[in-house]
């Protein structure tokens, strides 16, 4: 088993020393420092690192945001490395490690509060209009009459029935029947 540190260095992260010393207590065998701000020149680094990478390897990190931006970037990252055959371990967060055959226990957990979140960033989305129908539910009073209904009081309607008559049948009210008259295609 290698235990190889990835460490980055940036303004944005705490300097590289604390970093550097922390995997190398942990005993690293190889420590990968990552100088890239963003883009394609971490991309770059981050794939050569996972060339690196060797079935039994542990990967060691001082903190999470040592190595992933975002939860969506270190589900990708935790998935490439078991795929590898490695286990991961951060330091500053014990739950999300890999070892001992939890990986596809923490990358179906991470990926839950990805979708969890998504569910949650899209019902922020919805006007307050839309929120009662994403939970099924309609705005405004349930219809009296049921779509078959409509369609045979609209036909009796134009067969001179009066509203009255068609009410009656029905068991609605005449105004109901009369609201129907304007869905009448017009003759002349």
């Amino acid at each position: 088993m290698v235990k190889i540190g990835y460490a980055r260095v940036s303004s944005k992260w705490y300097r590289s020393e604390v970093q550097l010393s922390e995997l190398k207590r942990q005993g690293c065998d190889r420590v990968w420092s990552d100088t890239a701000q963003e883009g394609n020149d971490r991309e770059e680094t981050l794939e050569a690192f996972l060339l690196d990478v060797s079935a039994g390897d542990v990967i060691v990190v001082s903190r999470l945001s040592a190595i992933a931006d975002s939860i969506a970037e270190l589900v990708n990252l935790l998935r490439l490395i078991h795929e590898k055959g490695a286990d991961f371990r951060s330091m500053a967060e014990p739950w999300i490690n890999t070892e001992g055959g939890r990986a596809e226990t923490v990358l179906e957990i991470l990926s839950g509060v990805i979708d969890y979140e998504l569910g949650l960033a899209d019902l922020e989305s919805r006007t307050v209009e839309d929120r009662p129908r994403s939970f099924g539910l309609n705005k405004g009073r349930p219809k009296k009459l049921t779509a078959t209904e409509r369609e045979e009081a609209l036909s009796l309607l134009s067969m001179g029935k009066t509203a009255a008559e068609i009410g009656r049948m029905l068991g609605v009210s005449r105004s109901t029947i009369s609201r129907l008259k304007n869905m009448l295609p017009e003759t002349g």
